[in-house]
């Protein structure tokens, strides 16, 4: 643990400090609780996050209200009951991809893929899905906001943009519903029309992001090194080896927490206001819980946690769909041979681990 005076933050990355972070009392996921952030906010004109009214920045009852309206249809028994509705989707995106000519992975796989099924799911017509697919690179920004208050008005700008369509179809919902999740939370009553609208752009944007990176960053990790191809015998249905990617390879880098009262963590006291950095990299790869850390292990004992999707009320709702797309992707890619056909280019970002291009060739063709 130290303190990082360029970011005005205490970094922690011991795996015990790091879950008890995220999982105890004491603690605010809003990044205007530190005054630091929230003079940085106001600089730029922003009095509030975009996503401040969602769930990923909510704490308390407010968060619990709002996470309930979906929390039943993100479990993992639910989740299951959509593999084929996903597999369906991933073979449209997939196997409209040639046989023979190299491709970028990323931007014709990795990126449509998780957002065709979150806008199928959600009901979304195509102008909005459209936006969503065009505004999403710069709203993913928000979640690193905290590291670079310049970026704010941009966010805050896609933001609006997706406001503007997400607000109607959200209205419409909720006076005629739809069997969609879009629907499920425009008829909540215990959400107003705002909320409904900015909870249902969260699930669209950070749904498609973990999606896209773990899968970017499990062809690279998965592909043989020396012949660029999927290993043959890979049981992908095996949940420790998406468990042992995540652990590894997560797109979450780090998560971010304000201290709403002092603790006393690793021999420091933290200061109410002050922010916490968890490195959950680093706490995914601490061997004092770990054995032999840096190795990827697809038979790794599932106990203890990572962290890569959180921990404690606030872990990815997400974090079950994410894995079956990973898990159906990764099936078809096998399937039609694919191969790794050049150097990765990964994204610059502080928090999210993840790639902008991966050039790829399929060597089979479709499926009948």
């Amino acid at each position: 643990m130290r303190f990082d005076d360029a970011a005005d933050a205490w970094i922690v990355g011991g795996y015990h400090s790091a879950r008890s972070i995220l999982r105890d009392a004491g603690w605010t996921s809003d990044p205007l609780a530190s005054p630091t952030y929230r003079q940085a906010a106001a600089a730029v004109g922003l009095g509030e996050l975009p996503l401040g009214r969602t769930m990923l920045l909510l704490d308390g009852p407010a968060h619990t209200r709002v996470r309930d309206s979906v929390r039943d249809v993100f479990t993992p028994s639910y989740i299951a009951q959509l593999r084929p509705a996903v597999e369906a989707i991933a073979a449209d995106v997939i196997d409209g991809v040639a046989t023979g000519p190299t491709f970028d992975f990323m931007t014709q796989v990795a990126q449509p893929f998780p957002i065709a099924v979150i806008a199928e799911w959600l009901g979304l017509d195509l102008p909005t899905a459209t936006t969503l697919w065009r505004e999403a690179p710069t709203l993913i920004r928000a979640l690193d906001a905290a590291f670079d208050p310049a970026s704010l008005p941009a966010t805050a700008s896609a933001f609006t943009a997706l406001i503007a369509q997400f607000l109607p179809l959200a209205a419409q919902r909720r006076a005629d519903p739809l069997d969609d999740l879009l629907s499920l939370l425009a008829t909540d009553p215990a959400l107003d029309l705002d909320e409904v609208v900015v909870n249902a752009i969260l699930l669209a944007i950070a749904g498609h992001e973990t999606t896209a990176n773990l899968l970017g960053a499990a062809v690279i990790r998965l592909f043989d090194a020396r012949q660029g191809r999927l290993i043959d015998d890979l049981d992908v249905d095996d949940p420790r080896l998406i468990t042992e990617l995540l652990r590894l390879d997560g797109p979450a880098q780090s998560i971010l927490r304000v201290a709403t009262e002092p603790h006393a963590i690793g021999g420091h006291v933290i200061a109410s206001g002050e922010v916490v950095v968890v490195d959950v990299a680093a706490a995914n790869r601490d061997p004092s819980v770990f054995d032999d850390p840096e190795t990827f292990n697809p038979q790794r004992p599932a106990s203890p946690p990572h962290l890569s999707f959180g921990f404690g009320v606030h872990r990815c709702i997400g974090a079950a769909l994410a894995q079956l797309e990973v898990v159906v992707a990764l099936d078809l890619l096998r399937r039609r041979g694919a191969q790794i056909a050049g150097p990765a280019t990964a994204r610059d970002s502080t928090r999210l681990r993840g790639l902008t291009s991966v050039p790829m060739i399929f060597t089979e063709g479709a499926t009948p």
